[in-house]
């Protein structure tokens, strides 16, 4: 027990510290102006970002994804079809209205304007139900054993699409990087996990030949559904939604203060506690009424569950109320930091932008659930390092694409066309597994801190850019939905060429060691084979 314990918290610093690190870094240059309050706020910051991710950690393996794959292995041998469609709706429904990422997100956006509540209504819920139809549809797919690559690209097809209708219009176009950034918000925290374990479940009781990719792709799948449920709403809406962009204020020397005021209500905000309380309830809630019909565990594995739950919930609490209070305040400083060399210096800008994506995904915690999914799935054969690595770059290249964007003001489609078009001709060549784990992990690296950290990060970098060309150009056009949002779209993106590839690659290599084996078993001096004619 104290092992894994340790072990928990090892990982956490060797997650967390890479980032803390790099901001020090940044903060002992001309790039970050830190001053004392800052260090410790950053330290206050990072001890809680280590304790929480190691708790979450602890929690999701003994509740969260047990309960996956419990209901996941229990729906699959349903054969009442309404049973399974309505539990997978309603799960999918009731874990994304409380999804914290979206949480976040849902505060800075305005669809309904001067009515928060509608507002909050419209937007969670038009984007939980596209994500409770995805659940359904996604554990369908595994259930008639049908194939993964098909059913992303159809839906691909129609949410492009419906991008093509909403680019018509240019008002309406600016909207399209917060669209494609709302399935990567969704998948968070919370619903990753659950999903990912669901998925497993329903995988494995299935069996067949393709238990092990079918195991892998339900969560790249159900990010789908937000996109397309948030281009209906901007198609059916009549006014385009405002963003008013609040600048990052200095932190004060009231330090665990401002940390424990996170994680309570205060001012209108529900803190921490109450968002993680709201996000894992609806999980229990249906598990235990599916549990008390169906599968009717033994009260000892019930009352595991619920000390994984708890352990999910400290550390969770603790991990958002960091990321919200601390870290999106540094990201924006440093987002403005970097905005006044967007003219002299730009390989700075996007040096650290590359920098900074590198290890913000080693942050995120449902990124070691999904890469130690892999490597227990995959027999040790893909291990959780070299799928650490491929995330890595691949985000580190996704934050660097952002930057770029909000220098040079262009469009998030010459970006999302070209990158959708390589991620699905690859897809005709990876194996099925690393499609299914590519597609899996864009939605995976885009977890609380792609939120709290990289968007406050590129949304200030935007703020800084776009005001020094409104004082050169009176008539430039200042549109953060445009240029400042899409971050979280390209990291959704990124991941899935990236696995792709390397499932190219290692693929490659197994046939190289094949026809080497092959090679080996052939002596020199073996004697030719003479074919005879029949009849001679």
């Amino acid at each position: 027990m104290k092992n894994r314990y340790f072990d928990a918290l090892f990982t956490s610093l060797l997650s967390i510290g890479p980032i803390i690190l790099l901001v020090c870094i940044l903060s002992w240059t001309p790039i970050l102006n830190f001053g004392t309050n800052d260090y410790v706020m950053l330290l206050f910051g990072g001890v809680a970002l280590i304790l929480g991710l190691a708790l979450f950690q602890i929690g999701a393996s003994a509740g969260l994804t047990k309960v996956g794959e419990y209901m996941g292995s229990s729906l699959s041998r349903q054969k009442q079809l309404f049973v399974i469609i309505i539990f997978s709706f309603a799960l999918g429904v009731l874990i994304t209205c409380a999804e914290p990422s979206l949480l976040i997100v849902s505060k800075q956006v305005t669809i309904v304007p001067n009515n928060e509540v509608l507002n909050t209504i419209i937007l969670i819920g038009s984007i939980a139900i596209g994500v409770g139809a995805f659940v359904v549809i996604g554990i369908l797919r595994i259930i008639l054993h049908k194939p993964l690559k098909l059913w992303v690209m159809f839906f691909y097809l129609i949410t492009f699409l419906l991008v093509c209708l909403i680019a018509l219009d240019p008002e309406r176009a600016e909207m399209l990087p917060f669209i494609f950034d709302s399935g990567g918000v969704t998948t968070g925290s919370a619903t990753v996990p659950f999903v990912l374990s669901l998925g497993l479940g329903v995988a494995v009781v299935r069996g067949g030949k393709t238990a092990n990719s079918d195991s892998f792709g339900l969560a790249g799948l159900v990010a789908i559904g937000p996109v397309i449920a948030m281009a209906v709403c901007v198609l059916i809406q009549s006014n385009v939604p405002e963003f008013i962009y609040e600048a990052p204020t200095p932190f004060g020397n009231n330090f665990l203060g401002r940390l424990f005021t996170a994680m309570i209500p205060n001012n209108g905000q529900l803190g921490s506690m109450i968002e993680v309380l709201i996000a894992i309830s609806p999980i229990l809630i249906v598990f235990f009424v599916y549990e008390l019909i169906f599968i009717k565990l033994p009260i000892s594995k019930m009352l595991s569950l619920l000390v994984g739950f708890g352990f999910c919930f400290v550390g969770l609490s603790f991990f958002l109320a960091s990321a919200n209070a601390i870290m999106g305040p540094i990201g924006g400083m440093v987002g403005q930091s970097l905005g006044g060399f967007w003219q002299s210096d730009q390989w700075i800008v996007i040096l650290v932008a590359f920098t900074i994506g590198l290890v913000t995904i080693l942050c995120e915690p449902a990124v070691h659930v999904l890469t130690a999914q892999v490597e227990n799935i995959s027999s040790g054969q893909i291990k959780k390092s070299t799928v650490l690595i491929a995330l890595s770059l691949a985000v580190g290249s996704a934050i660097m694409l952002a930057a770029i964007r909000s220098i040079y003001d262009f469009s998030i489609l010459y970006y999302l066309v070209p990158g959708y078009i390589i991620s699905l001709t690859l897809m005709l060549f990876s194996p099925d597994i690393f499609a299914a784990i590519a597609i899996d992990s864009g939605s995976t690296a885009a977890g609380p801190m792609s939120v709290s950290f990289i968007m406050p990060l590129i949304i200030g970098l935007y703020s800084i850019i776009s005001s020094d060309k409104l004082s050169l150009d009176s008539a430039y056009h200042v549109s953060f939905y445009g240029q400042a949002f899409g971050a979280v779209a390209l990291i959704t993106l990124m991941p899935v060429i990236s696995i792709q590839l390397l499932g190219i690659v290692v693929e490659v290599k197994q046939y190289h060691r094949l026809a080497m084996a092959r090679k080996a078993i052939i002596e020199h001096d073996d004697v030719q084979i003479i074919h005879f004619n029949k009849g001679v």
